[in-house]
């Protein structure tokens, strides 16, 4: 396998019915977007694992898909529509970074694949409030070998970019891909899947 990808969403109290729908619809449509989908084809023939979870406190990480093996633009396409079918598990009153990190980790750990770059994509709107570390969740990610890559969704909080640049980011070639409110985050998932889905000689 090519790549091992987690998806974090954001489904902490701050984040409202509307804004959680559009994280929902902006990636079921990154995954419909045909070059997000050459992108999966160009990966052929490891191709890549990709799985979604909701996070907010600790405790309360909810996989609301699979992970889900994408080879080609159908499977891409297929993936998209799924998406676009989850609904929201939670308003969860805490925005713990860290549980969404070790509960990604925890969920590429635990699979039957094995990713030659494995990643997990946390969006959020807000720092980290939760109890556990948030530097102990990192460092444990990167020890697995796993890179973390950060969305922040600066919707009133213009410094929220530095704070996951800073804070939530780790390992090889990681970055930033900030969406400037909710209504960026479709633009903003797009521009991020196309740099990890990319070769892995690339």
């Amino acid at each position: 396998m090519a790549v091992e990808l987690v998806l974090a969403l954001d489904a902490s109290a701050s984040v409202d019915k509307r804004e959680f729908a559009l994280q929902v619809e902006g990636l079921a449509a990154a995954f419909r977007d045909p070059e997000v989908q050459r992108a999966v084809e160009d990966l052929q023939p490891l191709g890549a694992v990709v799985a979604v979870v909701q996070w907010g406190g600790p405790g309360e990480t909810r996989v609301v898909l699979p992970f889900t093996q994408l080879n080609s633009a159908r499977d891409s396409k297929a993936f998209g529509f799924r998406m676009a079918l989850i609904h929201r598990f939670m308003w969860a009153s805490l925005t713990s970074i860290a549980a969404g990190i070790s509960d990604s980790a925890a969920l590429i750990g635990e699979n039957e694949f094995d990713g030659q770059r494995k990643v997990i994509d946390v969006a959020g709107d807000g720092e980290d409030n939760g109890a556990a570390s948030l530097e102990a969740a990192r460092q444990a990610a990167r020890k697995q070998g796993i890179i973390i890559n950060g969305l922040p969704i600066m919707a009133g909080s213009p410094e929220l970019a530095d704070y996951y640049k800073n804070r939530v980011i780790i390992g090889p070639d990681c970055f930033v891909e900030p969406a400037r409110d909710f209504e960026d985050y479709a633009r903003a998932i797009r521009i991020k899947l196309l740099k990890e889905l990319r070769p892995l000689a690339s």
